[in-house]
């Protein structure tokens, strides 16, 4: 339908022409001004209907500063310049021949009407928002901890059924970890390894550059080493190996543990 110049529904789109231009620059919708101006036009509509209707009702405002958030006018710069507009232009494009001074008085009801629906929508969808996030946190605590989960199992699963003999320890030595393959090759209890220092295992035919890349690796300044080595069983009797030691570090790449990896070649 054309507007007829200077009919009402001329006058109701250059209020909406006036009140996009004011309240666009302070919105993030993605809308260009004249799609945004479009958006405007039936909210105008409203205002102009309640603002001439033959009783009030706030419902219609609220509704109004409701839709605001919808579309995405979410800062308060974007209400005050609503408001301003409103109350400067919606008397002057909308009001017809009424009672200038009712006119007033009801544009002033449907802007305090105006920000209450505003606030109370941008409310809740403040909230809607924080449960989403809250959900989404949640989510992502348990993928995490299923991911753990698996991981720690599957390390597990390796390091009990591994061939080889495999041990953990801190950077200052102590054993803390060692698995049935390194038991069997020692021939000694878990308890009794796991109270032991890995330099106690000095040998007698070490080479020279074992324990010095070892504590190449300890400071960090190495990854790994692979050496022959022997070491004494608790019965006095020889073991040697293949020995490679990689060190481990956390997630801010900071040394934490080293992992011996022994194979017997006795």
């Amino acid at each position: 339908m054309t507007a007829e110049p200077d009919g009402p529904e001329d006058r109701l789109r250059r209020f909406a022409t006036i009140w996009s231009r004011a309240v666009f620059p302070a919105t993030a919708t993605s809308l260009t001004r004249p799609e945004f101006e479009q958006r405007l036009v039936p909210l105008a509509r409203r205002l102009s209907e309640a603002l001439r209707a033959r009783t009030f009702d706030a419902a219609e405002g609220q509704a109004v500063g409701a839709a605001l958030i919808d579309a995405h006018c979410t800062e308060p710069e974007a209400l005050s310049r609503t408001l301003d507009c409103v109350d400067a232009y919606l008397v002057l494009y909308c009001g017809g021949d009424g009672s200038q001074e009712a006119l007033r008085a009801r544009s002033s009801r449907l802007q305090h009407a105006m920000a209450a629906g505003f606030a109370h929508a941008l409310r809740e969808r403040t909230l809607a928002e924080q449960e989403s996030i809250a959900r989404a946190a949640l989510q992502a605590q348990g993928v995490v901890a299923d991911a753990l989960h698996a991981t720690e199992a599957r390390f597990r699963a390796v390091f009990e059924g591994a061939a080889i003999g495999i041990g953990v320890a801190d950077l200052d030595g102590n054993i803390l970890q060692v698995n049935n393959a390194l038991l069997r090759m020692f021939g000694g209890t878990e308890q009794l390894m796991r109270g032991r220092n890995v330099t106690d295992w000095t040998h007698p035919e070490d080479a020279p550059q074992v324990w010095r890349l070892y504590e190449e690796l300890v400071r960090g300044d190495r990854e790994h080493y692979h050496v022959e080595k022997a070491f004494y069983r608790p019965d006095g009797t020889v073991l040697w190996t293949n020995l490679t030691v990689s060190l481990l570090r956390d997630a801010d790449g900071r040394p934490q543990f080293q992992l011996a990896l022994m194979e017997d070649t006795t």
